[in-house]
């Protein structure tokens, strides 16, 4: 169900997005906010952070903190370093209880919530399922019938108890493991807004691979971040423009990742209520109030029918998508009622 080809769910390929009409700082705005960059390999990804400030040295301060922050989620939650706090649970609580600190066992509840809210097409604790398609490693391939079965015994997160007075953690089956890849990008971008609105920053763009953004404030002269979404079948168009401003946006689709077998290709994306990866779908985007809500909102809205993934989402205060059906290159644009002002034919 989630991207599984880097630390916390890297989504390969590139980004689906880019960032429009930028204002320069310098040109028409004496003693005005600068435009700053800095970027870093961070979840197996770049992670960029883009801020107007009209002092610098804070601005570059606060983007390094911010970075700092997402380097810490990564530490936290990585699946691919046996060391995080996620991996050392994924051992052990299928034997015995396991005790989560404090930001562990919210971001589990969190995911919990997510669950439950998409009738469990939002599941992270399908990694039995990624490693049987092989979409943890560079060689994903088609399992047989008796692998797919074995590992779905092993997933979902109904076999995943929580207790909350001694915040311990406890799988129900063997060999069942929480893959965060699906919604734990859009937590460090969260973790990373909340550093920058500390350090008094006002205006920026943080990016985790181009696939999950979240635009504070405005830049100078605009009233808004103009977000292109790419089109996977022509990357060079748009298909279609968002205005992010505060609030976030994720897009995912079968470009990063996914398996063909003769005329069939099959995505990273699965659905988790069968244990097999969703077909005829190419892309998704989901704008919403948070990052980790983007992330989280993109499986149901990938995954469902429209009548379906438009319920879901109407759940979710803010919460818009818009999917290209079909095979890339032939897809039709669908948008959730509602959201034809979010995203924007890009000729406008």
């Amino acid at each position: 169900m989630f991207a599984a080809a880097g630390r916390v769910g890297e989504k390969a390929r590139g980004p689906r997005v880019c960032v429009l009409a930028l204002v320069c700082a310098l040109c028409g705005y004496g003693g005005a906010p600068q435009l700053l960059r800095q970027s870093r390999r961070i979840m197996g990804t770049y992670c960029e952070i883009q801020v107007y400030d009209a002092n610098p040295a804070r601005g570059r301060r606060a983007m390094e903190a911010a970075l700092d922050e997402m380097a810490r989620v990564d530490r936290l939650l990585s699946n691919y370093d046996p060391a995080s706090e996620l991996s050392v649970m994924n051992r052990a609580a299928g034997a015995a209880p396991f005790r989560a600190s404090p930001e562990l066992f919210r971001f589990l509840e969190r995911c919990r919530g997510f669950y439950r809210g998409t009738g469990g097409t939002f599941d992270p604790a399908v990694g039995a399922l990624v490693r049987a398609w092989g979409f943890f490693s560079s060689k994903p391939g088609v399992p047989g019938g008796d692998a797919i079965a074995a590992a779905k015994a092993a997933s979902g997160f109904a076999k995943v108890r929580l207790e909350g007075r001694g915040r311990t953690v406890a799988f129900l089956a063997a060999g069942l493991e929480v893959d965060p890849g699906g919604i734990g990008k859009g937590y460090a971008v969260d973790r990373a807004v909340a550093v920058l609105r500390r350090w008094g920053v006002r205006s920026a763009l943080v990016s985790a691979g181009g696939s999950s953004l979240y635009g504070l404030g405005h830049p100078p002269g605009r009233s808004a971040w103009r977000v292109a979404i790419a089109d996977p079948a022509v990357p060079d168009r748009a298909a279609a423009i968002v205005a992010l401003r505060d609030r976030s946006l994720s897009t995912s689709g079968v470009s990063e990742q996914s398996v063909r077998t003769g005329a069939r290709r099959y995505s990273h994306i699965f659905d988790p209520r069968s244990g097999q990866p969703v077909e005829g779908m190419c892309q998704v985007t989901v704008v919403a109030p948070t990052a980790t809500e983007t992330d989280a909102l993109t499986k149901p809205a990938f995954i469902l029918p429209r009548e379906e993934a438009a319920a879901v989402l109407r759940r979710y205060r803010g919460a818009s998508a818009l999917r290209l059906e079909g095979e890339c290159g032939a897809s039709r644009q669908w948008r959730t009622p509602g959201a034809a002002e979010v995203f924007a034919a890009a000729g406008r």
